[in-house]
């Protein structure tokens, strides 16, 4: 199993360039593993995409029910918020931001990287740079391993 941060997550519900490169590595596994926060982000990407015409109308629902209807299944596996989760991100705004230079990371994503910990993830799947970074740092292997990939 890996840990799947929303930008890679999207690319299982959206068609995208790359989204053929992160439908393999997801069939190389038998669930993905996100965090709470990976729903909600989802759902607003999927709305968002809508209001712009990226989707036709009812799409992004149409994508969020996908995304629901795994995790009912077991093939989408969602970290719990928790008081071990609120740890991990202390732990994590901690380690980042006092690295001189700072490894600048944002809210969203030190929730991501804190639920992968609490899942005990070894790996990170992202289309984020700014999260690769981060992921890195903190001695995840990052995947896809060549990024960004083109089609």
């Amino acid at each position: 199993m890996s840990y799947w941060d929303t930008s890679a997550l999207l690319k299982l519900y959206v068609t995208e360039p790359d989204s053929p490169a992160f439908l393999a590595l997801a069939a190389g596994t038998q669930k993905v593993v996100t965090g709470f926060i990976g729903k909600y982000e989802a759902r607003a990407v999927f709305r968002r995409r809508e209001a712009v015409k990226l989707l036709t109308a009812g799409g992004g629902d149409s994508c969020y029910q996908k995304l629901v209807e795994h995790a009912a299944r077991g093939r989408l596996e969602m970290v719990a918020e928790s008081d071990l989760l609120e740890h991990e991100y202390g732990v994590i705004l901690e380690r980042c931001l006092s690295q001189t230079p700072p490894v600048f990371i944002r809210t969203n994503d030190a929730l991501h990287l804190a639920a992968a910990t609490v899942a005990g993830e070894a790996e990170f799947v992202s289309a984020d740079t700014r999260q690769r970074i981060a992921a890195a740092f903190l001695g995840f292997s990052v995947l896809p391993a060549v990024f960004p990939i083109t089609a």
